[in-house]
């Protein structure tokens, strides 16, 4: 939709409040910059006279001119860089856009008197709907490519450059139906003051984001999106999943008094970042950061990151038609991690498979990718893929304080061959030091059975989403399940309990979402967990919350259900 201009705030009704779910903590006001689905949420277009078909005919001509010159550019440009098998989904798409254009479907709507823009929305969504109907992953990814087609020339035609999303003005509050994991990022950029979302789940890659980069995020309640106005004043509350729109002096004032409070919060914090956390009783917590390949490693250590308890080296291989060579991986790594000499960084083997693609893998579609060939379990299939990995990581180790994890480890075989590999490879650099090497425990039966895994590592590291997803049998990413997805649950605490316990000796972290979470941190601490790996933003306020805890007892006994109110 095009925009009026931002800095003008919509005057005009009386306060609303509205309540939905609390997704990122955090505190934000300013108005609303509303980005809605053009192919999805219009008004009922007004009739032309028959005299103005041959105009709107032309208007709808030169919009998909220039969206087949934008599809050609973008396949020059991943040519360029990639390769020429990638740039031919966007030059289809360009032959699925004439064939659109050539089907008549167009002018029979611009024929019953309707404008172009209300023309072009009908014949894509009613392809979009075609290919819905039929059954098979490949034609409802068809079904996708016919909606961002619709979208791409609905922008032409109503004259916006780019999305939305990439031109919200600092201090504005996003207000959008759906949210995805690559919006968040350049949304931080951008200094976006909180987003009101129209569904989104609390365990969802995107909510994850918000959080990791202090976003305050309110998801819901339904059809919220179209009950706000575009620029008129939100006071944004992701902590208790509020929403007011148009604010009065009051309002305003008590909240603004909340928003600076928060904000002195945050720079206290900060002031003390760096120091070690130790508990009242002198316990020393490490609190590391999770990183990407791409995400900021100063970030890291600017809010006192001890060092890197897990850095996803998924980035590095998701956009490449072929995998990095040892070469090519030891180098981007190498300038990666060079600003983190001194401190540790454990670094996970690559972690793909069910519902994270590479290109250069061609896997057959599962019926249920979260209970299928992901993390180790593919890592197996593909001894050569982890070889390359290992090889460039010891090469690594041996600059670099580094550690080496293997994700989605279930069962005592998986790890046992994945250290067959692990001393083969190191066999073939003599003399090299030897990295620790660690597994994953992200599913309830690695936690039941952690004391057969721990006998072939030297540390586990707990990731928690997971953990929660496959204990509760509730997707992370399924907004219609959110109510059974909860990673402080009686049961999650319980395994949680059961792996420390039950190997005794072998350091242990935990690297999930709940390791940033500062309800449950006292409760992890008297568990005995003194490694919490999390989003960097997060690091100060949990040093410094860490430092307020007494622990007493070093470890509590396995949580049982009634202890939790469950």
């Amino acid at each position: 939709m095009t925009q009026d201009d931002p800095n003008v705030i919509q005057p005009g009704r009386d306060p609303t409040t509205f309540t939905g779910a609390a997704i990122s903590p955090g505190v934000g006001m300013g108005p609303a910059w509303l980005v809605v689905d053009p192919l999805k949420s219009a008004p009922d277009p007004a009739a032309i006279a028959r005299d103005q078909i041959a105009g709107e005919r032309s208007r709808i001509l030169t919009s998909f001119e220039q969206t087949r010159r934008e599809l050609e550019d973008s396949a020059l440009r991943i040519e360029e860089q990639f390769d020429a098998a990638l740039a031919g989904i966007f030059r289809a798409h360009g032959m699925m856009l004439d064939g659109i254009l050539s089907s008549g479907e167009i002018e029979r709507e611009l024929e019953s008197l309707v404008g172009a823009e209300a023309a072009v929305r009908r014949v894509f969504r009613r392809l979009h709907e075609r290919f819905m109907a039929l059954k098979g992953p490949t034609l409802q990814q068809r079904a996708d490519d016919v909606a961002d087609l619709g979208r791409r020339v609905l922008r032409h035609l109503q004259g916006v450059d780019g999305s939305s999303l990439e031109h919200v003005p600092a201090g504005n509050v996003l207000v959008v139906e759906r949210l995805l994991p690559s919006d968040v990022v350049p949304l931080s950029r951008r200094g976006v003051a909180a987003i009101v979302v129209g569904a989104l789940a609390s365990g969802a890659h995107a909510a994850l984001l918000a959080r990791e980069k202090r976003i305050p995020v309110v998801a819901g309640p339904p059809g919220i999106v179209h009950r706000i106005r575009n620029h008129e004043e939100l006071l944004v509350d992701g902590s208790r999943g509020t929403i007011v729109i148009s604010p009065d002096a009051e309002t305003r004032r008590t909240f603004q008094a909340r928003l600076e409070a928060f904000e002195r919060a945050v720079v206290r914090c900060r002031g003390a970042c760096r120091e070690p956390a130790f508990t009242l009783d002198r316990e020393l917590v490490t609190v590391e950061a999770n990183l990407g390949a791409h995400d900021d490693v100063e970030l890291a250590i600017d809010n006192g990151a001890d060092g890197v308890g897990l850095f996803r080296i998924e980035q590095l291989y998701l956009a490449r038609a072929l995998p990095p060579s040892e070469d090519e991986l030891f180098e981007e790594l190498r300038a990666l991690t060079a600003p983190l000499r001194g401190r540790p960084v454990t670094l996970r083997l690559l972690d793909v498979g069910g519902d994270k693609p590479v290109p250069f893998l061609p896997l057959p579609v599962e019926p249920n990718p979260s209970l299928g060939r992901r993390g180790v379990r593919l890592l197996l299939e593909y001894p050569q893929l982890v070889r390359t990995q290992l090889a460039a990581l010891f090469r690594l180790a041996q600059e670099q304080d580094v550690r080496i994890l293997v994700p989605m480890v279930t069962l005592e075989e998986d790890i046992r061959e994945m250290r067959v590999l692990f001393d083969a490879t190191l066999a073939t650099f003599p003399g090299a030091k030897r990295p620790p090497f660690g597994a994953m425990i992200e599913t309830p039966a690695a936690a039941l059975g952690v004391a057969t895994i721990a006998r072939h590592v030297d540390f586990l590291s707990v990731g928690t989403n997971d953990l929660a997803q496959y204990t509760l049998a509730a997707g992370r990413d399924d907004p219609t399940v959110s109510r059974y997805y909860d990673d402080t649950h009686a049961a999650v605490l319980r395994l949680l309990a059961i792996a420390i316990t039950d190997a005794p000796g072998v350091p242990i972290a935990l690297c999930g979402e709940l390791a940033g979470r500062e309800e449950t941190m006292p409760q992890l601490l008297r568990l005995g967990f003194r490694s919490l790996s999390m989003a960097p933003g997060l690091i100060p306020a949990a040093k410094e919350l860490i430092r307020g805890v007494r622990l007493g007892e070093r470890r509590a006994k396995p949580v049982v259900a009634h202890d939790q109110g469950h």
